[in-house]
């Protein structure tokens, strides 16, 4: 019984001691520790993006990027997180690894980081004196890229951050489909504020946290302390307002909380994956009143803005992305920008692991099964077209008999290239090269082949061209 007693002060001792751990700073410390103990470009691609969000049941749960992340880390660097973790903090903490949603730190269904400030009853917190909501870091205007596709959304977005509630964005909502860069926009917002006006309550939440919050409040009866908390904001942002879809008493709180915040001035910023006319199942008056300040959409990006996107974020990483990989990742992955983002992180981990540099030739192996190369959009014509243009030549002599030296070796190269990105047949080529025979085109193919070889400028040349070809097919 004694031994128990002891076993059992013991425990109390110890979990006594991890409580009062600082999460934060323990992480801190610890991500110094392991900072000796990797390569730069290691750390800067797998370690930097981990965010830890608490303790629980003797576990640091860490928030990672995407699962392909915690595959990564967890084969890899759990060891040496561990013993970093024990290094600091004298304890033998557990590890669990979660994915951010929308890049949002913790992935709990809670509203708020914990703050000493706040008083938790049952997971509805009463409002502190000062309230640390829960924004990234690193979600901020400067690291948001400007393209045509969201131009004026970033526009309205720092017209609210400015002047919250003084402007006629209010509320500002936000739509567009998954992985456009919403999450990040409004979080600006919020980050943006938190600098310049710190006297400012602000929150993010999820339409997902709201409710799992209301609920709570209501099984616990303290829906009077939900109300007060959600009511006393200077700035309310809530993601993905869709879900509120079919769920009613949320959708009653949720109208009172607005009327409220808006009849006070204060400033609401709202997404959404459509427009706030088209969101089904919920009721009349709340979308009504998301219509009453700003609506504006973010579209999928550009070439030129994906180039951009995936520029940056190497710069982020410290890690030097040559402009052929980067225009080859920009232009076969269209669908989003987290996408186009875990494109990268493959690309760059594969390199770093195996130690080599990065090339065409490598994003083409790497991402093979990631990419959908869309050569039915190229052209004979596109590739006369590009040719022609790079030797500064009119396109139509390409097809004509002439023989002058510079219009030769263009037409035989503009061959090589039909044949070796389109793979089209000898007499195809020839017809698209002013009815030329079979033998003509295998002579160019060949000539152009033994010219790349003991060429490092035609090599060159003809490897821009392939570029230059690959861009215009989109």
């Amino acid at each position: 019984m004694l031994i128990n007693m002891v076993e059992l002060d013991s425990q109390q001792i110890r979990k006594s001691a991890i409580e009062k751990i600082d999460v934060g700073q323990a992480w801190k410390q610890c991500v110094d520790v392991i900072k000796a103990q990797v390569t730069g470009p290691s750390f800067r691609t797998w370690i930097s993006p981990i965010e830890p969000a608490k303790i629980e049941n003797g576990r640091l749960i860490l928030m990672l990027p995407n699962q392909f992340f915690i595959e990564w880390i967890e084969g890899r660097y759990t060891d040496l997180i561990v013993n970093a973790l024990r290094q600091v903090t004298s304890e033998d903490l557990g590890i669990l690894y979660k994915v951010k949603e929308g890049a949002i730190t913790p992935l709990e269904q809670t509203s708020f980081q914990p703050d000493p400030q706040v008083t938790v009853h049952t997971g509805v917190r009463v409002l502190p004196d000062k309230f640390e909501s829960l924004l990234n870091h690193r979600y901020t205007f400067d690291s948001f890229i400007e393209g045509n596709s969201n131009k004026f959304a970033k526009a309205a977005a720092l017209a609210v951050s400015e002047k919250p509630g003084q402007t006629s964005f209010n509320p500002l909502v936000v739509y567009g489909d998954a992985g456009l860069g919403k999450t990040h926009l409004i979080q600006a917002i919020g980050n943006y504020v938190r600098t310049n006006l710190p006297d400012k309550k602000i929150a993010y939440v999820t339409s997902e946290s709201f409710t799992n919050d209301f609920v709570s409040a209501i099984r616990n009866d303290k829906v009077q302390e939900f109300s007060r908390l959600y009511r006393n904001f200077d700035l309310l942002m809530v993601d993905d307002i869709q879900f509120f879809a079919d769920k009613g008493k949320t959708q009653e709180e949720f109208f009172h909380t607005f009327n409220t915040l808006h009849q006070m001035g204060k400033q609401i910023v709202l997404t959404s994956d459509r427009p706030p006319k088209e969101l089904k199942q919920v009721e009349e008056r709340l979308i009504s009143r998301f219509q009453w300040g700003l609506v504006t959409d973010i579209q999928l990006p550009d070439l030129e803005t994906r180039i951009a996107i995936l520029q940056k974020r190497s710069e982020e990483d410290g890690v030097y992305l040559p402009t052929d990989v980067c225009e080859f990742v920009a232009m076969n992955i269209t669908s989003n920008i987290r996408e186009l983002e875990g494109a990268l992180i493959k690309l760059l981990a594969y390199s770093s692991i195996a130690n080599t540099e990065l090339t065409l030739e490598l994003a083409k192996s790497v991402l093979k099964d990631t990419l959908a190369i869309k050569k039915k959009n190229l052209t004979i014509d596109i590739i006369q077209k590009t040719v022609a243009a790079y030797y500064g030549i009119p396109e139509d002599l390409l097809r004509a008999k002439t023989r002058k030296k510079e219009i030769v070796e263009a037409r035989q190269i503009s061959m090589y290239l039909t044949k070796e990105i389109l793979g089209a047949s000898l007499k195809t080529i020839g017809l698209h090269f002013g009815g030329r025979d079979h033998s003509t085109v295998i002579y160019a193919c060949k000539l152009v082949e033994e010219m790349i070889s003991s060429s490092s400028k035609t090599k060159d040349d003809i490897e821009t061209m392939k570029r230059k070809i690959e861009l215009a097919g989109y």
